[in-house]
């Protein structure tokens, strides 16, 4: 009784996730085997369009973006680590002041922030190069439309998403056993090791699982930081879709970064306890 009660409660909820999630996917994985260029299911479904993805040079794109996301949650995971201890050590209205200063940006347009940091990172009249000249006399060379630059936008983006979970997964250690270990001599390196790092896991696999999808998915940052440098999948999926009329093709590549995502993120899910995470 407990258990339809249960899932009558959950109808409505299910309902929504189909309607808006599980359709949508189904429709783009059939779309996905249509001979390129139509819009026919006419005649034998085919996987050309996948091979295609791999003998077209579209691998391309896909690597960079699944590189790029691997690249940009590790960074934010080790820029996120320290910055969240010290916020829980602060507390108080310091750690708040900070926390809002860091959320902040958020709040403002993805492109709007990126154009900034173009301004900060451009050659000659940029921010950063103008500093380092007039202070040091170091002349840089050009960062912008490079693959370092677009790493540089996604870590600046999404290391917000990174640093709040992992907060929260620190705070599931216990002061107690951290004072305890210090008291018998244990090192920063075995404090994080043996307490902190599998106890704050949850939270930090959050973090990197928000950022991993956020960073897979991005557009922006390639576009305006690294120009011709940088094609994304999310680049070659729309170029598909709207310029080519390859809509069968452009879904191919869609389901493959639909894989690549749920590769990361299912395994993760599986291994993180949200009911502890939330206190539950």
């Amino acid at each position: 009784m407990m258990r339809a009660r249960g899932w009558l409660a959950a109808l409505p909820m299910l309902t929504l996730l189909a309607a808006g999630f599980a359709a949508p996917i189904a429709i783009v994985a059939v779309t996905s085997l249509m001979p390129p260029r139509t819009f026919s299911l006419t005649g034998a479904l085919a996987l050309s369009n996948y091979l295609a993805a791999f003998t077209e040079g579209y691998w391309r794109p896909l690597m960079w973006s699944a590189l790029g996301a691997l690249a940009t949650t590790a960074i934010c995971l080790v820029l996120a680590w320290p910055t969240a201890n010290a916020l829980m050590r602060l507390g108080g209205r310091v750690a708040t002041l900070v926390a809002i200063l860091i959320a902040l940006p958020i709040f403002i347009s993805e492109s709007v922030r990126l154009f900034g940091l173009s301004l900060f990172l451009m050659p000659g009249g940029g921010i950063l190069a103008g500093t380092l000249n007039e202070l040091f006399g170091i002349r840089i060379g050009s960062i912008l439309n490079t693959r370092l630059a677009a790493l540089i936008g996604l870590v600046y983006i999404h290391f917000p998403f990174v640093l709040f979970p992992l907060m929260l997964g620190l705070g599931l250690v216990p002061r107690d056993q951290v004072e305890a270990a210090r008291d018998l001599g244990a090192s920063g390196w075995q404090l994080f090791r043996e307490i902190e790092a599998p106890l704050a896991a949850p939270g930090a696999a959050i973090g990197a699982m928000l950022c991993f999808v956020l960073a897979l998915g991005a557009n922006a940052e390639a576009a305006i930081l690294g120009g011709r440098a940088v094609t994304v999948a999310t680049q070659a999926i729309e170029q598909r879709f709207s310029y080519a009329q390859d809509w069968p093709q452009g879904a191919a590549l869609t389901m493959l970064l639909v894989l690549i995502t749920a590769l990361v993120v299912i395994p993760l899910l599986r291994r993180v306890d949200l009911d502890r995470l939330i206190g539950r």
